[in-house]
Order: C-alpha cells, then sequence, then structure tokens
C-alpha cells in the first residue's frame, strides 16, 4: 500500500501537464519547460514583489481597507458606537475598551481581521517596520 500511494502523488502534478498537451511527447516537453519556467519565475518573483512594495500600491491597499471597514461599521451600528466611544477615551482606557469589546463579540473581531488582512499582509511582504497608518499620520503633519 505505501509504494500505491506514493505512486498517486508523483501522477497527479504530471496528470495537468499531460492535460495539456495530449501528445506524451510534447508532454515530456511542456515539464521541462514547466520547471525551467518555475526557475525562471522564481528570480521574478522578487522583483515583482518589491514593485508591489510602492506607495502607489500602499495607498490602493489603504483605501481598499477603509472602504470595506466603513461599510462593515454601517451595518453593525452597535460596534461602530462602541469603537468611536472607546476611542474618546486615554489611550490606556481605550485599548482596554477594545480587548473588553472583541471578547465579547468574537465574531466582530474575526470579521475586523479578516478586513484588515490585506493591510497586514503588505506590511509583511513589504517588510514595513511602521504600520501604514502610523507613517499615513506623519504626512498630516506636512
Amino acid at each position: 500500500m505505501p509504494s500505491a500511494h506514493a505512486d498517486p502523488t508523483p501522477a497527479t502534478p504530471t496528470t495537468p501537464a499531460p492535460t495539456t498537451s495530449a501528445t506524451p511527447s510534447a508532454a515530456a516537453a511542456p515539464t521541462t519547460s514547466t520547471t525551467t519556467a518555475a526557475a525562471t519565475l522564481t528570480p521574478a518573483t522578487p522583483a515583482a514583489a518589491v514593485a508591489d512594495c510602492s506607495t502607489a500600491t500602499l495607498s490602493k491597499t489603504i483605501s481598499s481597507v477603509t472602504l470595506q471597514l466603513s461599510d462593515y461599521f454601517a451595518a453593525h451600528p452597535d460596534a461602530d458606537s462602541a469603537l468611536l466611544d472607546a476611542t474618546r477615551q486615554p489611550a490606556f482606557t481605550a485599548m482596554g475598551q477594545f480587548d473588553n469589546y472583541f471578547k465579547a463579540h468574537p465574531d466582530q473581531a474575526d470579521a475586523l481581521r479578516g478586513i484588515q488582512a490585506p493591510l497586514a499582509a503588505f506590511k509583511d511582504r513589504c517588510g514595513l517596520q511602521v504600520a501604514p497608518t502610523d507613517a499615513l499620520a506623519v504626512l498630516n503633519g506636512v
């Protein structure tokens, strides 16, 4: 059984290549080309990621997340009210209120984390040490 189980695993990646090319000899060539393409894409991917780390892309990501947050809070006035009220408190008090609110509403915490995931992913992917929102706050003083 272990060898039978091991055989389907290699056959699965090979199966999509022959599906693309009907002839067996053509299937062998795309496999080599696919390997070459994968090797070619590996160095190109970091360059693409660097290009994706522009301030223009950051701004678009922030805009998208902000729009989704706006829609979420419009649909959830209780969360909107609770979080806005918390922001009117001193920072230490506000953080406690945020924590308490989200402990009582874990579904909303998960939804908001999901909405903000693209911004967190951008920060991680691009190696940002300062939160994008903090960087934008600096621009308010310019």
